[in-house]
C-alpha cells in the first residue's frame, strides 16, 4: 500500500531513509527546518519542501505517517500526532534522550538495574564529590542534540576525570550533568519497535564510537557496527529492553527504542535511551529488514502488528568521512570532492549523507560535515557481512578518505563475549 509519508528534519540525517521509501513506491515529502542544509543528497532525493507562510508546522494532516529523524522538537512532533500517526519525536522522546535524570528514572522504573550515579549544576561539588569517592566516572552532560559526541567523557581514573572536569564543563557551556560509576563490561544496545502494545522485531547494535583504531580519538557517535536480530526469548532481551513494556505500554508510546547497556557477568546495566532513529544502525536495520519498510513503520504507528521478516541474520556497517572530520568547524568542510565508487543502484547497501550531485551527475561532497556515507554488507554470518562491506569499500574513492579498518575484530570480539555470557540465548 503506497502511503504519503512527511519527514520534517533539522539537518537531514532521515534524507536516506527518505530514499529507501521512495523506492518502496511511497510518497515523501521532505520539511526541512534549516535550509542550510538543502544540499545534501541533492539530485538523489526530491528538494525539501517549506512550509507554507503563517504556518507554524507543515501540513501534516494530508499525510499516513509523520516522521520525525531527531528529537528535539517536541511541540512540532506533539502537533504532527494529533492529525496523523507519528514516530521518532514527541514530549516522551525528547525527555527519555535529554533528560538525563528522567531517563535513568524509566529505567529504574521499569526494573532495569543501572550504574550508581550523581547530578550535578556546578563543578566545584562535583570535584569534591569525586575526590571523597575516589572511583572512575563518565561525564554525562544533559541537552540531547544539542550536545555533541565529544562531551560525553569516559574517565581513566577519579584523577583522570578531576583533571578534566573543567575543559569538558567548558564544552557542555555550564550544562548540568550526571557523574556515573564506570561498570566492566561489554558494552551492547538493544533496539525494537513499540506499537502500543508491545515490542516487535528486537536487534543487537554493537556500535564503535571512537574514530581510532582500538578505541582512540574522539567520540564520533559511530565509526562502525554490527547488528543482529534478536532471539525474544533471550536474557538480552529480558533483562533489558523487555521490562519497558509495561511503562511504555501506560504512556501509549508508538515508535523505536533503543535501550544501551553494559553486559557483564552480574547482567545488564543500562546506560541511555535512544528513542529514534539511530544513525548509522537504523540503516543497517533497514538491510537486513526483508518487508516494506515503509509499512512497517506505520503498523507500528498505528497498533498493528508488523510483517515480522529479516533477509540477513547480521549486517555492518563502516562509516567514511574526510577532513576536518570529526571537527565540527562549520564552513571548513569542503564542497565538490569527487566520490566514486558509489552507483545510484547501490544505495540501498550504502547510507549517504555528506554528498550531492553535481552539474554533471557525479556524487561529490556537500561541504558540511565531512560525513560522506556508510558501505553496509548484510549476510547470515559476521564474516560474510563484513567482507561484502569491505568489497563495497574497495571500489570507492574519496581523496584523503577516512576509515577504521577493525570494526570486525573490535564487534566479533564483542559479539563473543556476551554469547559466552548466555545473553544471547
Amino acid at each position: 500500500m503506497p502511503l504519503k509519508i512527511a519527514m520534517s528534519t533539522y539537518s537531514m540525517y532521515g534524507g536516506w531513509l527518505c530514499e529507501r521509501l521512495l523506492s518502496e513506491g511511497h510518497k515523501v515529502d521532505i520539511y526541512l527546518e534549516n535550509p542550510e542544509y538543502a544540499n545534501i543528497l541533492g539530485g538523489i532525493i526530491p528538494p525539501p519542501l517549506v512550509k507554507a507562510k503563517g504556518d507554524p508546522f507543515p501540513p501534516y494532516k494530508k499525510y499516513d505517517l509523520s516522521l520525525f529523524d531527531l528529537t528535539g522538537r517536541e511541540k512540532q512532533a506533539e502537533y504532527s500526532a494529533q492529525y496523523c500517526p507519528t514516530l521518532g519525536d514527541g514530549a516522551f522522546n525528547c525527555a527519555a534522550e535529554d533528560d538525563r535524570n528522567f531517563g535513568i528514572e524509566v529505567m529504574e522504573e521499569a526494573g532495569v538495574q543501572v550504574p550508581p550515579y550523581e547530578r550535578f549544576t556546578e563543578v566545584s561539588s562535583a570535584r569534591s564529590f569525586i575526590k571523597k569517592t575516589g572511583k572512575r566516572y563518565v561525564y554525562k552532560p544533559d541537552g540531547g542534540q544539542e550536545q555533541d559526541c565529544e562531551t560525553t567523557y569516559v574517565s581513566s581514573s577519579a584523577e583522570d576525570m578531576l583533571e578534566y572536569l573543567e575543559k569538558v564543563n567548558a564544552l557542555t557551556k555550564g550544562a548540568p550533568f550526571i557523574l556515573q560509576e564506570v561498570i566492566k563490561g561489554t558494552e551492547v544496545s538493544v533496539n525494537a519497535f513499540f506499537n502500543g502494545f508491545d515490542f516487535y522485531l528486537p536487534l543487537v547494535t554493537l556500535e564503535e564510537k571512537k574514530f581510532m583504531n582500538e578505541g582512540n580519538g574522539p567520540n564520533t557517535g559511530c565509526a562502525g557496527n554490527l547488528i543482529f536480530p534478536l532471539n525474544e526469548g533471550s536474557e538480552l532481551y529480558k533483562q533489558g529492553l523487555k521490562k519497558l513494556t509495561k511503562y511504555l505500554k501506560s504512556i501509549q508510546y508508538t515508535g523505536m527504542i533503543d535501550l544501551n547497556t553494559i553486559a557483564n557477568d552480574q547482567g545488564l546495566w543500562g546506560l541511555e535511551w535512544t528513542p529514534r532513529f539511530g544513525y548509522d544502525s537504523s540503516a543497517a536495520e533497514m538491510l537486513c529488514y526483508g518487508g516494506n519498510y515503509g509499512e512497517m513503520l506505520y503498523k507500528i504507528a498505528t497498533g498493528q502488528v508488523p510483517d515480522i521478516s529479516w533477509k540477513h541474520e547480521f549486517a555492518a556497517g563502516i562509516r567514511l568521512s574526510i577532513p576536518p572530520y570529526p571537527s565540527e568547524f562549520k564552513g571548513k568542510h569542503p564542497s565538490g570532492v569527487p566520490v566514486k565508487g558509489i552507483e545510484p543502484d547501490d544505495l540501498d547497501e550504502c547510507y549517504l549523507y555528506d554528498v550531492m550531485l553535481d552539474k554533471k551527475d557525479s556524487l561529490v561532497t556537500a561541504g558540511y560535515s565531512g560525513f560522506i556515507a556508510v558501505p553496509m554488507g548484510g549476510g547470515n554470518s559476521i564474516g560474510e557481512a563484513f567482507a561484502r562491506c569491505d568489497s563495497k569499500i574497495e571500489n570507492i574513492h574519496i581523496p584523503n578518505m577516512q576509515i577504521r579498518t577493525d570494526i570486525e575484530k573490535c564487534t566479533t570480539k564483542r559479539y563473543n563475549e556476551i554469547e559466552r555470557m548466555g545473553l544471547l540465548r
